[in-house]
């Protein structure tokens, strides 16, 4: 049922990146990437029907905070049936996460920015405003990770940021590109 879900988003919605979810080697090695002991504020774009969202809300620290970026209303729908304090779910594109968090949420800086939107569907210009806009959002040492079907953003990345990795996972069908950058 999910699955089914996820190919009708898919054929309305551009922005919607996957036909199948995400899957649990992926999301094992999103997370491994983040220090929950220490994160209070984790921002995720494109969160879909919620799989990372789910596991982020169950290692995340009780005081911490989960803030969703989701344009689709089908997921957002999903989304809101998720009963956790720590989250709140924005329905507003990734580029505009930035001036969101700091004009309505009082938010200036946060630990992590994991994503999951289709950077490979953006044009030029929009892929590198969110990029740039996300590396604006974090704090020092704080991390952008995402997961992508292509490595086009790498180089804005490694361009943009003070370190950064690209991994691939050949055993996912199709092969997804791990691609991490530290501010």
């Amino acid at each position: 049922m999910v699955e089914k879900i996820l190919i009708n988003e898919f054929i309305k919605d551009r922005n919607v990146g996957a036909i199948t979810s995400t899957s649990g080697n992926i999301i094992k090695k999103l997370l491994s990437k983040i220090d929950f002991d220490n994160a209070k504020v984790i921002v995720e774009y494109g969160s879909g029907k919620g799989v990372i969202t789910k596991h982020l809300l169950s290692q995340m620290r009780e005081d911490a905070t989960l803030f969703i970026f989701e344009t689709n209303e089908q997921f957002i729908e999903d989304l809101s049936k998720i009963n956790d304090k720590r989250l709140i779910i924005i329905n507003s594109d990734a580029e505009k996460a930035l001036i969101t968090l700091k004009n309505e949420h009082q938010t200036e800086e946060v630990d992590y920015i994991i994503s999951t939107i289709p950077f490979t569907f953006m044009d030029r210009r929009k892929r590198k405003r969110t990029i740039f806009r996300a590396y604006t959002l974090l704090k020092a040492k704080g991390k952008f990770i995402t997961y992508q079907y292509s490595w086009i953003i790498y180089h804005l990345i490694k361009s943009r940021f003070s370190a950064s990795s690209i991994r691939i996972r050949l055993f996912n069908i199709p092969p997804v590109f791990i691609i991490e950058g530290i501010k």
